[in-house]
């Protein structure tokens, strides 16, 4: 009877150790997507940068060859900016917040999202 108590005692304690690795695994892989989908996130980000802000001169260019001035021409564009700013900051809860929940949530919880279709289709 005591030699059956350990045992289950000693199995008890291997399924907690196990359980315990299983989370840390899933913790090291949620952080290890976390982190290469910010390093992704950043290195596009910077090259989409760069290429708004070329096409933004040559528009300015552009523009300012249409009006017959430079001035004109980066005005109309910052113009553009302006009204770009003004509909991100209506809209900004529809298409920034949502999709970054739902893409954090995917992140976190994988084979939760599995399951919702499966489940519900």
């Amino acid at each position: 009877m005591i030699e059956d108590i350990n045992n289950i005692r000693k199995d008890i304690l291997e399924y907690i150790e196990i359980r315990f690795d299983l989370v840390r695994l899933h913790m090291a892989e949620n952080i290890s997507r976390m982190m290469s989908s910010a390093i992704n996130l950043t290195i596009i980000g910077y090259l989409l940068f760069f290429i708004l802000l070329f096409l933004s001169f040559a528009a300015g260019f552009f523009m300012g060859s249409f009006f017959n001035s430079n001035e004109l021409g980066f005005l109309f564009v910052a113009c553009f900016y302006i009204l770009v700013l003004v509909l991100f900051l209506v809209l900004r809860k529809k298409i920034v917040e949502k999709p970054v929940i739902k893409a954090i949530m995917k992140l976190f919880f994988p084979k939760f999202g599995d399951d919702e279709k499966t489940r519900y289709s």
